[in-house]
């Protein structure tokens, strides 16, 4: 599948994922909806997790290369809108994946998180242990957000994190 493709199947999965709140989706499911058969889709992603996890990938690296010339707090603070917007995607993802391979996706967002910081912060004096704290916390507070449904407002959880960003 080339860039264009896949851009195509996340916009899916976003309108798939925001209908209602979704306790079971299939790879069926999201084969019908994309038109996509399963032997591609198996061939594309190792499952709906990894499809789940592809997908926040793109809107981290979607969101730092929209925000990337302005300074962390306000890259941080538009990160967090955004999801607080979203907040029924990213719940029903959190939910369809917490019993199955959380570790796994957390890590792995956690590593295009720190990745996409590095790069934003890359002509600072931080160091990548710092970047990496950073990172770490910022995304842990994003997931007891999540965790508990988004119920905070985005400005609170901002202070929340605000310390630990660069000035």
């Amino acid at each position: 599948m080339n860039g264009m493709r896949k851009l195509t199947t996340y916009e899916i999965l976003r309108e798939e994922l925001t209908r209602g709140i979704i306790t079971k989706y299939s790879v069926t499911q999201f084969c019908k909806a994309t038109g996509m058969s399963r032997g591609v889709f198996y061939n594309t992603y190792t499952g709906l997790t990894d499809l789940f996890c592809k997908s926040i990938q793109a809107e981290i690296r979607t969101h730092f290369r929209e925000y990337g010339d302005c300074q962390s707090n306000q890259l941080v603070f538009a990160f967090l809108r955004q999801i607080g917007n979203d907040r029924l995607f990213y719940t029903n993802i959190y939910r369809l994946t917490r019993k199955k391979h959380t570790n796994h996706i957390c890590t792995q967002i956690n590593r295009t998180l720190f990745t996409e910081m590095q790069k934003h912060l890359f002509n600072s004096d931080y160091s990548n242990k710092h970047i990496k704290s950073m990172t770490n916390v910022l995304l842990t507070h994003i997931t007891n957000w999540i965790d508990h449904g988004c119920d905070a407002q985005v400005l609170d959880v901002y202070t929340d994190v605000e310390i630990i960003l660069p000035k």
